[in-house]
């Protein structure tokens, strides 16, 4: 895990004029664009040309001006850019997606200007609806009442990781079908040719998660098993959050029962829990560091993960203690002399998901030839990956299961994405209609 490769360091102010907001990045920036302009207006389909840009234009300029005074930090006594492992690894996966995208148009005799103005539109669609569907999910972590500016603050701070890739596919999704119309492009075939890209983008987009240490695993005992750093206080990876806030420090999980009472549900061995020999799976808490969990305005597992949080603060000589109330047992107390270096060892899901994507991607490639109709490449690229981000996420513990359902939100959307992606593959077959494009590259 590398989450900051290097810092560029940006000045405040040169000549007077500030470098990002309404400064001399966006005058570079309104040249290019103007050089831009003056580029596609030689091309005869110009104003089409202009329109796939668009979003391009404007959205970067509102990242100079809006964002990139944010993501100014101070590290080391040096403002600058950070440059994260994360947004590395996401422009890597955004060039190699385009590059193959194109590379498979031209040889299919389309023009790879298509699909590099298709790219424009699905790239910033792609990201908003990746980032959106993160900021919805875990939107606690954003808001903020007392400070707008603040919510806003930490809604942009994408290089620094939180996107989801289902949202993702739907705002690239809803962009593609709106391009596609607009330029008389065969829907379903386009989706066919860049359906392997989707998939190495999630190779290497993966990879820049395992950099930033999001989208991590629970708990293994296995070789491959990895952890991840404390990080800089207070910005904890991740990973070592989650095992602050479960318990898992102290050799403990918990779960919620039916009845809305805390229960014991892992002793992790060689672990305080385990040496204590006081504390058994099943074990009803009742209170943790005299705070009662139940008959409280908020939900007894969130009382416990705040005491637990608050319990690696304050004064050395309590920091890292825990004393649990067990119901027929009486209280029993736990140390751990000091926060541990790094997490406990969890799957690295990260690295799962980003071989899943490349496996995908080399299978759809292979099968792309034997289409019968358009449209049932992208339905089995979709199929696939919901099956195996439905397993996934049974060894993912970065999200909790929504709406009484047992299902995370993500294995939810996998089963919505399973079965549209069959109904894809059906309406495909049925419609009987001939290949916009041959099977094979010339």
């Amino acid at each position: 895990m590398q989450r900051t490769l290097f810092l560029i360091p940006v000045p405040d102010d040169l000549f007077g004029l500030p470098v990002v907001g309404f400064g001399w990045l966006l005058i570079v920036w309104g040249l290019l664009v103007a050089a831009w302009i003056f580029l596609l207006s030689r091309k005869p389909n110009f104003q089409q040309e202009v329109f796939g840009h668009l979003p391009l234009f404007v959205v970067v300029a509102a990242a100079i001006i809006y964002v990139l005074p944010i993501l100014r930090v101070n590290e080391a006594g040096q403002m600058g850019f950070p440059i994260r492992g994360y947004g590395v690894l996401l422009v890597l996966a955004i060039v190699s997606a385009v590059g193959l995208a194109a590379y498979r148009a031209q040889r299919m005799g389309i023009n790879p200007e298509v699909i590099y103005s298709l790219a424009m539109v699905m790239i910033v669609c792609g990201v908003i609806g990746a980032r959106l569907f993160f900021v919805i999910q875990y939107w606690k972590n954003f808001y903020h009442p007392e400070s707008l500016a603040l919510t806003l603050q930490e809604i942009f701070k994408v290089t620094e990781g939180g996107i989801v890739v289902y949202g993702s596919l739907i705002g690239a999704a809803i962009s593609f079908v709106v391009f596609s119309y607009r330029m008389k492009l065969d829907t379903l075939a386009l989706a066919d040719l860049i359906a392997p890209s989707l998939m190495i983008g999630m190779f290497f987009g993966r990879l820049g998660c395992f950099m930033n240490g999001c989208c991590y695993g629970g708990l293994c005992t296995l070789p491959l098993a990895v952890q991840f750093p404390q990080g800089i206080a207070p910005q904890f990876t991740p990973p070592y959050v989650r095992h602050m806030e479960n318990g898992a420090f102290y050799g403990l999980l918990f779960a919620q029962d039916d009845e809305g009472k805390v229960r014991v549900a892992n002793v992790l061995p060689n672990s305080p829990a385990s040496d204590s020999g006081e504390i058994e799976i099943g074990d009803t808490v009742e209170s943790i560091n005299g705070y009662p969990l139940h008959d409280q305005p908020i939900k007894p597992m969130d009382v416990l993960k705040g005491r637990l949080m608050a319990s690696w603060s304050g004064d050395k000589e309590s920091q890292g203690t825990i004393a649990l109330r067990l119901a027929g047992k009486g209280v029993v107390s736990l140390h751990v002399e000091g926060l541990p270096a790094s997490s406990l060892p969890v799957h690295p899901t990260q690295l799962y998901s980003s071989v899943n994507g490349l496996i995908l991607c080399l299978l759809i490639l292979a099968y792309y030839p034997y289409r019968k109709a358009d449209g049932e490449v992208i339905a089995v690229t979709l199929g696939l990956y919901a099956i195996t981000r439905f397993l996934l996420e049974v060894i993912r513990t970065d999200e909790y299961a929504i709406g009484g359902t047992g299902l995370t939100i993500s294995q939810n959307v996998s089963i919505v994405i399973l079965i549209l992606a069959v109904a894809l593959f059906v309406f495909a077959r049925l419609r009987q209609q001939p290949l916009a494009w041959p099977r094979t590259a010339a």
